[in-house]
């Protein structure tokens, strides 16, 4: 299968844990090329079959594809 680009934003209640959140995402294959600690966001690539599993990792927030990166955060939901 093919890698993709993507950005990954980190969820607010795990920007303390950001190198725990990058161990999980790395055990998913995930290939950082950078880290923007500062606001918890990681760049790099996966295979894309990979992509359903690490957007559902518990501290992950947004994963972006290449070309969609629009580098905000999503409103948080209310329950």
């Amino acid at each position: 299968m093919s890698r993709v680009r993507v950005a990954i934003a980190v969820a607010d209640h795990a920007l303390q844990r950001l190198h725990d959140v990058a161990d999980a995402c790395r055990a998913l294959g995930f290939r950082a090329d950078s880290t923007l600690t500062g606001v918890g966001i990681f760049t790099g690539s996966i295979d894309a079959g990979a992509l359903g599993a690490l957007r559902s990792l518990p501290d992950v927030a947004v994963v972006e594809l290449e070309g969609d990166i629009r580098l905000h955060r999503p409103t948080p939901r209310s329950n």
